[in-house]
């Protein structure tokens, strides 16, 4: 637990994610992140100096009979104020809209409701349990998927909600949130979406694990990579003419000139 802890300082201290006097609602699905995530904040609660309230959350999506009352029990025994929230999202998403892929659409509106009961219930953060590995697969998602490079941050501010969303495990490398879990006994549930398994995120781990076949630390350098912004050497940062102000390189083409001349 050492390991989490120090992560979670790490990414409250370098991206000032808890401030005095916030209230913090952690968004619990029964995974071994969000219910490792709980059990941290909770104790980095009792050691930090910065003093915060600290409630959890778990949607009901109603897909499937579930028992989360193990979830409930185990935030009473650390003393974290805890409520399930019924919801008819997976009706809506599976059942009425009939998504062939639904994990977008199924994010939106987990996103919309628990931001929506922080804010009802006087929180002003919402922290959500995505780890290190969580970043590196939406990256590789949006650049292979969406032409893009783009990931989510460590805190997120919206507007509409008034609540900003922080991750404090953004550091802490999967393969330890799980070893910690298990080693802790949480009450771990099973995913009860019926396309659990089968996802775009499950393709974007099996490039990453061969990435780490061919480099056994290359998750950590990506990550380092894109959490160390003065090292981006993209394009953008070139001060390249807009591409409507025609290029010298556009210019060659146009003339008929090789690619000698370009380069």
């Amino acid at each position: 637990m050492k390991r989490v802890l120090g992560c979670i300082r790490r990414a409250d201290e370098r991206y000032r994610m808890i401030h005095p006097g916030d209230k913090i609602c952690v968004g619990v699905s029964g995974g071994k992140d969000s219910l490792l995530l709980l059990y941290g904040l909770k104790l980095y609660q009792k050691f930090c100096h910065t003093p915060f309230e600290l409630i959890g959350v778990m949607l009901d999506l109603g897909i499937s009979d579930q028992d989360y009352q193990p979830v409930a029990d185990f935030a009473e025994s650390i003393g974290v104020p805890f409520e399930i929230l019924k919801t008819d999202i997976g009706d809506v998403v599976f059942n009425i809209r009939h998504e062939s892929h639904p994990c977008a659409l199924c994010a939106k509106f987990r996103r919309g409701a628990l931001n929506d009961y922080a804010h009802a219930h006087g929180c002003n953060l919402v922290a959500l349990g995505h780890n290190r590995d969580d970043a590196i697969e939406t990256f590789f998602m949006s650049l292979l998927y969406e032409s893009r490079l783009n990931t989510f941050g460590p805190v997120t501010y919206l507007d509409r909600q008034q609540v900003s969303v922080i991750r404090p495990l953004i550091f802490l490398p999967e393969k330890y949130a799980l070893s910690v879990a298990k080693r802790l006994e949480l009450p771990i549930r099973k995913p009860n979406c019926p396309v659990a398994g089968h996802t775009k995120r499950e393709e974007m781990k099996d490039i990453i694990r061969y990435f780490t076949k061919l480099m056994p630390d290359a998750d950590e350098r990506i990550m380092n990579a894109i959490a160390d912004t003065h090292k981006y050497g993209m394009w953008d940062r070139l001060k390249l003419p807009p591409w409507n102000d025609a290029p010298i390189g556009i210019e060659l083409f146009k003339n008929g000139e090789g690619h000698d001349d370009i380069l």
